[in-house]
């Protein structure tokens, strides 16, 4: 069957089995970032019973979809008709036993770090705290800040693979590592559910810690524009990177350092922090040493953060990710955004040689 034939057989089953979805649905203004296209099938079932029929009808059928979250951690492209795209919104449910949370792919992480951290008293969840992600896509990057990994108390999770047998795997067996995971890494599960631990805690020490986790991360995260948070992940200083290959740059780079980030600094920005003067020496940077005059808006939160102003264009988006990431840091952090490109049903021509471009870069 062809992608027409095979949508039609789709939309045909979820009408007689009575699974929610919209045709030809805008994603733009309901995505993180406020990119995206239109897709043809945009299935969002009832209950995790609905979600599981739908996910063994598409594997069985043979017809390519994505499953999307929050999508606070995904680049959709308006220039991309997506065919089926699948969502966990409605899987919700959240129950507490014997110090043991199970909970749907679709719960809010911000939400959930609320109900066992301050609801229930448990610790070991603070540094989850901001983090605008749904359980299932959490799992599936490891999310975490401030040393704390959604992985760390985890006991189990429940999904689909790729035969459609429902499985549960152990956290060992999930494989996680830094913002990684077999969920991200394979493709091969569909995740439903998972189950985490309670630990006692001091329910007064837990509340300091989540406030001064959400204030810190308004040091960094851009919260005028969309965003997808950090673009790369890893522990080093992005900056400090890029400058540390020319001993000029890098001498002010220090000094800037220590001029602008030390406690003194840090108190009288504290109503706007910002990095705004190493975007300056990165765009100094760019224009002598790479004769590169970056089009893309800086967020002034710092180059790591991802940001849409409105008048940025998908090339410039895309050129300015791998200008960083492959150009600059020669691939030494991981992308942490995914850019998604698959499964289209139709492709803006004007968009093709990006297109080629984001699976040629990925591929290397």
């Amino acid at each position: 069957m062809n992608i027409d034939e095979q949508l039609e057989v789709l939309i045909s089953y979820l009408e007689t089995n009575k699974i929610s979805y919209r045709e030809n649905y805008s994603l733009k203004y309901e995505t993180y970032f406020k990119m995206g296209g239109k897709v043809k099938c945009f299935i969002f079932p009832q209950s995790c019973d609905k979600f599981k029929q739908a996910v063994i009808f598409l594997q069985n059928n043979h017809i390519k979809y994505k499953v999307i979250g929050f999508t606070s951690n995904i680049i959709l492209f308006d220039e991309i008709e997506y065919s089926v795209i699948l969502s966990p919104k409605n899987l919700t449910l959240l129950e507490i036993h014997d110090k043991v949370v199970e909970v749907e792919a679709g719960y809010s992480l911000q939400d959930f770090v609320r109900v066992v951290s301050i609801l229930n008293n448990s610790e070991g969840y603070e540094g989850l705290e901001g983090i605008p992600a749904s359980i299932g896509g959490a799992i599936v990057m490891n999310a975490g800040a401030y040393g704390c990994d959604i992985s760390d108390n985890l006991i189990s999770v429940e999904c689909i693979d790729k035969n459609n047998e429902i499985i549960i795997l152990e956290k060992k067996d999930c494989h996680f590592r830094l913002r990684n995971s077999i969920f991200r890494s394979s493709g091969n599960y569909v995740i439903l559910k998972a189950k985490f631990r309670l630990n006692n805690g001091n329910r007064n020490l837990i509340a300091k810690n989540i406030e001064k986790f959400h204030i810190a991360r308004h040091s960094y995260l851009d919260y005028v524009y969309p965003n997808l948070g950090s673009m790369m992940v890893g522990k080093d200083d992005v900056y400090k990177l890029i400058f540390s290959k020319k001993l000029f740059y890098s001498i002010i780079f220090w000094i800037l350092k220590y001029s602008f980030r030390n406690p003194v600094s840090k108190f009288i920005l504290r109503k706007r922090p910002n990095r705004i003067v190493f975007n300056k020496l990165l765009l100094f940077y760019l224009k002598w040493e790479k004769n590169i005059s970056l089009k893309y808006k800086l967020s002034p939160k710092g180059l790591n953060t991802l940001i849409n102003d409105g008048n940025v264009s998908t090339q410039e988006i895309v050129n300015y990710i791998f200008l960083i990431s492959s150009d600059l840091l020669e691939n030494k952090l991981d992308i942490e955004n995914e850019l998604v490109i698959e499964p289209s049903y139709k492709i803006n021509p004007e968009f093709e040689t990006t297109y080629n471009t984001i699976i040629n870069r990925l591929n290397r």
